[in-house]
Formats: C-alpha cells, sequence, structure tokens
C-alpha cells in the first residue's frame, strides 16, 4: 500500500496517528452540511469548470500527458518514491506553475506550509515546477441574498494568517525557506508503517484542542481511577503528575495544582468521595422561579449559506424539545421539528410554547441555545425582542458543574449532561435511544430528504426522542440537586 502526503504530515504530530490512519479504515464524519460539493462552487468562481482533470489512480505519465497544453489542470496526482499526492488546481505560467489549495475556511495558518512545501517537491521530482502558491477562502463575513454571490463569498489571498486572523508571512517567502529531505521522510513513513504494531506513550497532543479521534485505540481510561490525576482539569501538569506514577487527584502536590474552583471540588471529592458547595448550591437555585421550561436546541452546520440571510459556517436550528414544570402540575411535554428553511416557524413555534414568565433551564447555554437564538434574531429582526427576552429568562444548568459547586468522582473531568445523569438516576439511559447523540442526530437529519416517507417519519421520531431524553435529563438533574440540598 502506498503512502501519502497526508501520511507524512500525520507523523509530524504522532507516529501512532500517522500508524493508526494507515493502517485502519475510518469512516470520516463531515462537520459541515454542504447541499452542494465544495468543488462545484470554486470551480465555477474560479471559472474552471471544463478545465482537465485528474482520475484516481493516474500515474506520472499520464498526468504530464493530460497537463501537456493545458492552461489549467484540477486534481494533478503525482508520486515519488511510493508516495503520492494530490494537488488541487495548477494554472501555467511562463516560468512555471502556480498552485491554488481551496479551503472550507476563513484563514490559513501557516502550519499548512508543510503539505504546499511537500507536494512542490514531489511534482518537481516529476517535472512539473511549482513558483508560487496561493489559497482560496471564505469571507467570513459575507451574508448571503436570494442568491449566492461567488464573488462575495470567496477571496484569494498569497499569505498566510496569524492567530488573530490577519495576513501575516507570504506563502511563497516561507516555503522558499524551508529545507525538508523528502526521501528521508518517505524513508522513515515506510520503516513506521510496515510494523506490525507500535507502543503508545501519552503526550499532550493526544487530547489538545479536540481529543485525538484514535485515543480510546491507545487507551483504556476505563480502568484508571475515577479520581485519576489525568481527570484534573485544565491542568498543566496533570500528564507530568500521572507519568511519576501519582495515581489519584488528592495525592498530587498542591504546587501541581492552578487552583481554580473545579479543580478545588475534584480535590475535596478525591479526598471525600465527592463535593458540594451548599451556600453556592442554594444561591444558585434561588434565581429558579415557577414555571420552569427546560430547553434543548438540535442545529446543523453549513459551511456555505443555504437561505437567505445566513453566513458561512451558521447553524439552522432544526429542533426543540421543551418540557415544562408548573407547581402541582403534570411535566408537559412539547416540541418542534422542520426540514429545510424552518427557521422562521422554529422562532414563531418556539414563541408560542414558551411560557410568558418563569425560568428557562438549559444545558451550557452561552456556546448553544443563546447564541442560537441570538443569530435567530440577527436573521430575523422582527422577532428580536421577544427571543432577547427569551435568553434574559435563561438559566445555565451546567453551572453547578462547571464552577465546582458540585463535584462526584464518578465525573471523571466531564461535565456533560450525558456525563451528569447518571450521577442522579440509573432508570434512564440516553443508549436506550435508537438515537443517543448530537452526532447521530444531525446524521440521520442529513438523510431526511432522500429517503422515503415512512423513513422520514422514523427518523423525525428518533430525532425527537433523542431531544426530548435531553430536557427530561434536565429535569432529572436540577432535581437531584434539590434532593441533594434536603439530605444531611
Amino acid at each position: 500500500m502506498m503512502t501519502h502526503v497526508s501520511d507524512l504530515l500525520h507523523i509530524q504530530r504522532c507516529p501512532k496517528l500517522a500508524w493508526n490512519y494507515y493502517h485502519k479504515i475510518q469512516n470520516p464524519l463531515h462537520y459541515f452540511h454542504m447541499i452542494e460539493p465544495y468543488s462545484n462552487l470554486w470551480k465555477r468562481y474560479l471559472k474552471v469548470e471544463d478545465a482537465l482533470h485528474g482520475e484516481v489512480g493516474d500515474t506520472n505519465e499520464m498526468t504530464l500527458q493530460r497537463m501537456e497544453g493545458a492552461p489549467v489542470y484540477l486534481y494533478a496526482r503525482f508520486s515519488y518514491q511510493e508516495c503520492r499526492t494530490q494537488i488541487p488546481i495548477l494554472i501555467k505560467k511562463e516560468n512555471g506553475y502556480h498552485a491554488i489549495y481551496p479551503y472550507l475556511n476563513c484563514t490559513v495558518r501557516e502550519s499548512e506550509a508543510l503539505r504546499f512545501k511537500l507536494n512542490q517537491l514531489i511534482a518537481k521530482h516529476c517535472g512539473i515546477d511549482i513558483v508560487s502558491h496561493e489559497v482560496l477562502l471564505i469571507q467570513k463575513e459575507y451574508v448571503r441574498q436570494e442568491t449566492l454571490d461567488l464573488d462575495s463569498l470567496f477571496f484569494r489571498s498569497d499569505c498566510f494568517f496569524n492567530r488573530r486572523n490577519h495576513p501575516s508571512k507570504p506563502i511563497q517567502e516561507v516555503l522558499d525557506a524551508m529545507e525538508l529531505d523528502l526521501d528521508e521522510m518517505i524513508q522513515n513513513a515506510d520503516l513506521l508503517f510496515d510494523q506490525e504494531a507500535i507502543p503508545m506513550e501519552r503526550n499532550k497532543n493526544c487530547t489538545a484542542g479536540r481529543r485525538c479521534s484514535f485515543y480510546e485505540d491507545c487507551f483504556d481510561d476505563s480502568i484508571l481511577p475515577e479520581d485519576s490525576s489525568l481527570f484534573l482539569t485544565t491542568s498543566q501538569h496533570k500528564l507530568e503528575a500521572f507519568q511519576q506514577g501519582i495515581q489519584h487527584i488528592s495525592d498530587m502536590d498542591l504546587s501541581m495544582i492552578e487552583g481554580s474552583r473545579l479543580q478545588y471540588a475534584q480535590v475535596m471529592a478525591s479526598r471525600y468521595g465527592s463535593f458540594m458547595d451548599r451556600c453556592a448550591l442554594q444561591t444558585w437555585v434561588r434565581q429558579i422561579q415557577y414555571p420552569i421550561s427546560y430547553l434543548d436546541f438540535e442545529w446543523d452546520t453549513f459551511g456555505i449559506p443555504p437561505y437567505p440571510g445566513m453566513k458561512p459556517f451558521d447553524v439552522l436550528c432544526f429542533q426543540y424539545s421543551l418540557h415544562i414544570e408548573d407547581r402541582d402540575q403534570p411535566l408537559d411535554h412539547r416540541d418542534f421539528f422542520g426540514v429545510q428553511d424552518c427557521r422562521e416557524a422554529f422562532i414563531q413555534s418556539l414563541i408560542q410554547d414558551l411560557p410568558k414568565s418563569g425560568s428557562i433551564l438549559v444545558y451550557n447555554m452561552e456556546g448553544a441555545e443563546k447564541l442560537r437564538l441570538m443569530q435567530l434574531a440577527e436573521q430575523f429582526p422582527q422577532y428580536k425582542e421577544e427571543l432577547v427576552s427569551i435568553c434574559d429568562r435563561m438559566v445555565d444548568l451546567s453551572k453547578p458543574f462547571e464552577t465546582g459547586v458540585y463535584y462526584e468522582n464518578r465525573m471523571r473531568g466531564h461535565y456533560s449532561l450525558k456525563n451528569i445523569l447518571p450521577l442522579f438516576t440509573d432508570e434512564v439511559s440516553y443508549q436506550q435511544l435508537a438515537i443517543h447523540n448530537g452526532i447521530n442526530a444531525v446524521m440521520a437529519y442529513r438523510t431526511f430528504d432522500s429517503v422515503d416517507p415512512q423513513e422520514q417519519k422514523k427518523i423525525s421520531q428518533d430525532i425527537r426522542n433523542y431531544c426530548r431524553m435531553d430536557t427530561y435529563a434536565e429535569y432529572i438533574v436540577y432535581h437531584g440537586l434539590l434532593k441533594k440540598l434536603k439530605e444531611e
């Protein structure tokens, strides 16, 4: 099996990550919902729809033959020393070729320089001299009107971008300063991938940013104690402590603990089994007013705005679940499920279903439901006053856990709703559902328009059941906290 430039890039982050990608089949999860393939859009923008293009399995000879005399060539495939790569766009110039890399993003960091340099070197070995580079990006503030304006959506840049998302170093300048031993990199990759298995030691890259998709292939955290030093949140020293053989958070030297409120709660729970700041929890509970609304949304994220008023990477809410609790009244449930451009119907239904007074409990609202409503208020200003009023009544149910007001070792350093629910009940579980996480819900929603009515009915009901579980879980968690306060 041949290697690919992506394999060489993976090795730079983690050899085991590269080995896993090389040997294990993964079904990629596409974060952005695309109504139309992204390649169709940038081809129209660059006016290269009719350009010649490479095919899977092309040899160097086939690529060079097709490129002969072509002013533009797409998906050019090259290989060197059994290492393959593909360059999206090559434009012929007098002194060589100009490469363009389309990104479904608003910026490109300097870390991408290694990909460009490797591609440039491999193409050079095949007789193609790439003398300049450019990236094709998305205008973050573009707002779609009735039709998609590609000239306003896209922009081209010959620079990388810094952490403030401002243009910084010219791409070609960075590439010209890089020196790589391509032969050695390919040889080392071949030696790595020839091994039947490779050992893995934990490092910061395993959980940096988003946890590695192969984390569970490398490590079994279930065998660790519930108060393992590895579970100390936002800690700079937890890996160091674990590698020193310190098993429990309570055994860590205080110089290794930064001292946040949540870390304090974890230390106390490690010593005594659990921790509750009774006064802080009582103060938090006092703000809750009846009727209590338990609210949760489901949404999909679109890379390219599909409907008027939306920006790139905006979300579209297609589902909400609402449980309403009033004094001495049975728990009431209402919900909404919509497809295509259901934004205004979503808003109208939510305004109608929500009680006009009382607290609205939402789990992790700031980066989720509250943000979604403010985006909808911007897209539909006629409802802004009512949507802002809803936001003003929201109370974040995650705060007692996020801030260390309540902590149990069973949380293992996590405070998502799914992690918290088992602390207060063992009678209901997400695993009982056909859809048991948000990713499954989104992927099911994306298939809705392409299946028959019977399957659509099932998808709608499965998503409704999942979202309903979220708000019922909020109800259980809130009353679980009330019960803890009543206990001695």
